[in-house]
């Protein structure tokens, strides 16, 4: 794993994670893992759904996103099903759920009620750095996770990939600058996120994902993550080429997220 600062943001959730994860492996041992596997659900497409041209709606991969360090509580009384049912009925391409406890309030009971109450295909968003946590994640039922480029080294992030394809799983790359490609391409990826958050400042620039997409390869399917709270940043993301995007805060903030998420997918479209 990468060094982080404890005193970056990034660094400071690894560290409660770390526990966390130790904590799980007492409550739930790898090995009972594995023989849980054979009860989980029947795996959804994630990556079919996001393939989009540009004259197509755009994919919006919806997000359940309780809390964030940088804007504090988004909604308190959040109902996951009933969350993703909205999505779901708001045309989304596949949910988001952010399952870290100690920053963003999330639970792996949101990801399990929400891909209950959909036919959605779903994405775990948490910092995943260890086996264990892919096979938990395969188990709760999730058909793809995240693996953030940053806080892995090039040999773990090829590992945690490739275990989690084995599984079944699809797996969304994430990468925030352009040094973490390199590492990322090893990894044999099909989907690469390109987070306009800076996870150590947390600053935020939606003009960023079109700029760094340009530096990929045509063979990866390219995903604008976070900051995107407008039709205007999907249009303005759109014409750089860029069609499937990660929305979270303007989604749980919205008080019609049916309807705002489908101005956000018809935005941009026959460029």
């Amino acid at each position: 794993m990468l060094p982080e600062r404890k005193s970056s943001i990034l660094g400071k959730i690894l560290e409660h994670k770390k526990v966390r994860v130790e904590s799980a492996k007492k409550t739930m041992p790898a090995s009972a893992l594995e023989e849980a596997l054979s009860q989980r659900p029947a795996l959804r497409n994630f990556a079919g759904g996001l393939h989009r041209e540009k004259d197509q709606k755009a994919a919006i991969i919806a997000e359940i996103k309780r809390k964030s360090p940088s804007k504090g509580v988004l909604s308190p009384n959040l109902d996951a099903a009933k969350t993703a049912k909205n999505y779901e009925n708001g045309g989304a391409a596949a949910l988001s759920i952010l399952t870290e406890a100690d920053f963003f309030n999330g639970c792996t009971a949101d990801l399990v009620k929400a891909r209950n109450a959909t036919d959605l295909p779903v994405l775990r968003k948490d910092f995943i750095f260890s086996s264990y946590q892919v096979l938990e994640s395969a188990v709760l039922g999730a058909d793809a996770i995240l693996l953030i480029a940053r806080m892995l080294d090039p040999g773990l992030l090829k590992d945690l990939a490739a275990t989690a394809e084995a599984l079944g799983m699809a797996v969304l790359h994430e990468i925030n600058h352009a040094d973490e490609i390199p590492a990322v391409l090893a990894a044999n990826p099909k989907i690469i996120g390109i987070n306009n958050r800076d996870l150590a400042s947390f600053d935020t620039d939606v003009s960023h994902a079109p700029r760094l997409f340009q530096k990929l390869p045509d063979t990866v399917l390219p995903v604008a993550l976070s900051g995107i709270s407008t039709p205007d940043d999907i249009q303005m993301t759109r014409k750089q080429g860029i069609h499937s995007f990660l929305v979270g805060e303007a989604l749980v903030k919205s008080s019609d997220p049916a309807c705002f998420l489908e101005k956000l997918a018809s935005a941009g479209g026959a460029l």
